[in-house]
């Protein structure tokens, strides 16, 4: 194979398989909500509350893992970019949770912006619980002193990450755990509607 070739089956690969949807986000301006000249914030197509949005460098970094100690400026342009995006929709920083997913199955590195209702109809399966309330979400702060302290982001065991991705249900606000999501959903409109 061609080096010609190797680059087209590549293109072909960011054009259709759905890893490289975001990257295929990145380009549609009618999805991007705010940007600076590190990072581009673009609406999550399918949210897990009632507010929710990611932020992408432009540079082509896929996961944690590949973050260096050179691309600590990046996270907090990435951060700052979520913030004012935020104030722009009259809404308070403190109702958010900032993260990024141990092992995203989409291609671009992208830091979760989310707020902590967990309101929203696309909240269907047990995992899409599970990857924002347990270890899996590692928040911003955490990434952002691994990554000085060591100058890269250890990669955790699949197994681990499995086993965080399967276990109990765990409430965000106080200590109740559930084992099916329509409980924990139930739940947790007892807190929006206390809150």
């Amino acid at each position: 194979m061609t080096h010609a070739e190797a680059d087209e089956d590549f293109a072909r690969m960011v054009r259709e398989h759905w890893s490289y949807q975001l990257v295929r986000e990145l380009a549609d301006e009618r999805l991007h909500l705010n940007s600076t000249a590190q990072s581009i914030a673009i609406r999550d197509l399918h949210p897990k509350a009632r507010h929710h949005f990611l932020v992408l460098p432009r540079k082509a970094i896929d996961t944690l893992h590949e973050l260096t100690i050179e691309d600590v400026e990046l996270l907090e342009d990435m951060y700052q970019l979520g913030v004012r995006v935020i104030r722009a929709m009259g809404l308070s920083v403190e109702q958010f949770n900032f993260g990024y997913h141990l092992k995203p199955h989409m291609k671009r590195l992208h830091l979760h912006v989310i707020s902590n209702d967990f309101d929203s109809p696309s909240l269907k399966r047990r995992h899409h619980w599970t990857i924002f309330n347990s270890e899996i979400f590692r928040t911003h702060e955490a990434v952002l002193l691994e990554l000085k302290q060591q100058g890269y982001i250890q990669e955790r065991p699949d197994a681990y990450i499995r086993a965080l991705r399967e276990g109990p249900l765990r409430c965000n606000v106080c200590t109740f755990k559930a084992e099916h999501l329509h409980v924990m959903k139930n739940h947790i409109t007892m807190h929006l509607n206390h809150g």
